[in-house]
């Protein structure tokens, strides 16, 4: 058996699977489907020399979670991304995960501070050394933790799927994971706006301001939302265009 991260908890998959898992999301993050794209099971099954067993059973977790689409008997898609819904996406995770930070502030416990500040100080070698997986891993581990200190199963499950589909946008408009320029490079993570507000909501936590860490989570999404709006295609422009995202 294998530990990966499938929504916010720790869910075991057997070796197959956890190697499919991780395959597919490394084709997303590097961009090898665009949005609308159908993801054919035989085909990754074939790519990755695997049966279609663990495949088939990686994609129902990701359609479950929001990550992926499934239409009818057509098979499974990437959404199609757009503004419209992007807007959407980022007002419900400020909403759901403002919340959660607020809960998060009167529920924690001193090894969950630790587990936050573990998280930090992995996120800012990751985000350096430019390591996009492990560092989507380890921000979708931040996020997600803070849902589940919150302790209330709700908040937690709606956190899940929203922030899954939100990862979406942040795969393939954020500057990390796709640069403005070919060779432009963000490793110093002094200055990466996300590793510090990350910081003050932790901070926020520790000194129980259920308010400021609310706020801060707010700033938080608001800020990463901001920061891609400029970068999506206008609506007209999104719908049959999708190879111009890789």
């Amino acid at each position: 058996m294998a530990q990966t991260w499938g929504g916010g908890h720790i869910v075991k998959m057997k070796t197959a699977e956890a190697t499919a898992y991780k395959s597919i999301m490394d084709m997303i993050l590097s961009r090898s489907f665009a949005p609308g794209d159908r993801l054919v099971e035989t085909e990754i099954a074939e790519k990755l020399h695997m049966s279609r067993t663990p495949i088939r059973n990686v994609m129902r977790m990701l359609i479950a979670e929001g990550l992926l689409e499934a239409k009818g008997n057509k098979g499974c898609y990437i959404p199609q991304l757009t503004p419209e819904d992007m807007a959407a996406v980022f007002k419900a995770r400020a909403f759901l995960e403002g919340k959660a930070a607020l809960e998060a502030t009167y529920c924690r416990t001193d090894e969950d501070i630790i587990r936050l500040q573990s998280l930090l100080e992995s996120e800012k070698q990751k985000y350096s050394e430019g390591a996009l997986e492990e560092y989507a891993e380890i921000n979708r581990q931040f996020h997600l933790l803070i849902a589940e200190i919150s302790h209330n199963e709700y908040i937690e499950k709606f956190t899940r799927q929203v922030f899954w589909r939100s990862g979406l946008y942040i795969f393939y408009f954020d500057r990390f994971y796709s640069p403005l320029k070919p060779n432009e490079i963000l490793r110093d993570p002094s200055k990466s706006v996300s590793c510090n507000q990350h910081d003050q909501i932790v901070n926020a936590i520790i000194a129980g301001d259920g308010n400021a860490a609310e706020n801060f989570m707010h700033a938080h999404i608001d800020t990463t939302y901001a920061k891609m709006a400029g970068r999506m295609p206008k609506s007209s422009e999104v719908f049959g265009i999708q190879n111009k995202f890789i």
